[in-house]
């Protein structure tokens, strides 16, 4: 597993979402300077290794948690996660509660119902012989607002840095069908109410790709000690949207719950 380990103090755990190895482009250099910031490419993208066999909720729990057992960090982890790094948080801190000091779910959801990871992994078939640029202008429709979507078209260096980050180690269509596995199973529907760290919900009310409003009410609603902010025209990937602001968010609510 390749990993990153930054910065010094109470740990953050950050977990990238489905076929993404690194959703955290724009919040490690602000958060390793006041904190410990950990993250790793999960299992089937980017520097880690890629078995071919379907993965688990369970295995992605696993990873992190050898991980941080590997690092020595036994406690006070701030554990956050974006779109399937949120539902890998979820089990995490379901099964490992007494590691967890507060909890961080953007742009995710507790049960795979009304949302799977079909649609993605079929859209991901249609673009298999698609070259990489077309493949990262489609990417960019999905992730993003049509506000940011403008903004790449003027900005190139931010458009080039976003276009180097998807093109290095780039994900296969198995891998994205791996990962889709552990989706498909994914259900904490039922066992939210047993979180009782301080959750901070995030969304953007412009994602394209899932309902996230009506997700991220289910959850705010069933884990008791939770609050939701919404972030303004913005899309799947707001933090990457509106990174300042994000950042700021969420170091507010940490420093809540630090020692």
């Amino acid at each position: 597993m390749y990993y990153f380990k930054e910065g010094e103090g109470e740990p953050l755990v950050l977990i990238s979402g489905l076929g993404s190895k690194m959703s955290w482009i724009f919040q490690i250099p602000f958060f390793k300077e006041r904190m410990m910031v950990i993250t790793l490419h999960n299992r089937g993208t980017g520097k880690s290794s890629r078995p071919n066999y379907p993965y688990s909720m369970k295995m992605f729990v696993e990873d992190f948690k050898h991980l941080l057992d590997h690092l020595n960090v036994q406690k006070n982890v701030h554990l956050c996660g974006l779109s399937m790094g949120g539902m890998i948080a979820q089990n995490f801190v379901l099964k490992y509660p007494q590691m967890v000091k507060t909890l961080i779910l953007c742009a995710t959801y507790a049960k795979n119902n009304a949302h799977s990871s079909e649609s993605i992994i079929e859209a991901q078939k249609l673009m298999e012989n698609f070259d990489f640029e077309h493949k990262f202008k489609v990417r960019n429709a999905a992730l993003y607002s049509k506000a940011f979507r403008k903004k790449l078209r003027q900005d190139k260096e931010l458009y080039d840095t976003l276009k180097r980050e998807f093109m290095e180690d780039p994900t296969t269509l198995q891998d994205w069908i791996n990962q889709g596995a552990a989706i498909s199973e994914h259900d904490t529907e039922n066992k939210l109410q047993s979180i009782k760290q301080p959750t901070l919900i995030l969304l953007g009310d412009d994602d394209q790709i899932m309902p996230t409003l009506t997700f991220s009410q289910t959850l705010h609603a069933r884990i008791p000690n939770s609050q939701l902010e919404i972030i303004k025209d913005t899309g799947h990937r707001f933090n990457y949207e509106k990174p300042e602001l994000v950042n700021n968010i969420i170091w507010k609510f940490i420093k809540q719950h630090t020692e």
